[in-house]
């Protein structure tokens, strides 16, 4: 009997670059820095993808619904500790 590889993967039609990722947080009201979603990344462990541009330049994507649960978490965070 085989087991399944348990190791999650995000659907590639999830994956976006952290800058396109910051852009489209920047329109909630509540926006976040490619800096506070690498944190995100790390305290959560999410699974990224790392890609070379054409310029060969390091791109990092990351499932936008893995980001927008944090998002919606690191919010509710901030109303709680706001007066």
């Amino acid at each position: 009997m085989a087991i399944e590889n348990l190791i999650p993967a995000p659907a590639p039609n999830d994956l976006m670059p952290l800058q396109a990722v910051c852009d489209l947080l920047a329109q909630t009201g509540h926006p976040a820095s490619v800096s506070t979603i690498r944190r995100w990344i790390a305290d959560e462990d999410l699974p990224t993808v790392r890609r070379r541009s054409a310029g060969g330049w390091r791109r990092d994507e990351v499932s936008y619904s893995d980001i927008l649960m944090a998002h919606r978490d690191w919010v509710e965070a901030k109303a709680v500790n706001e007066p």
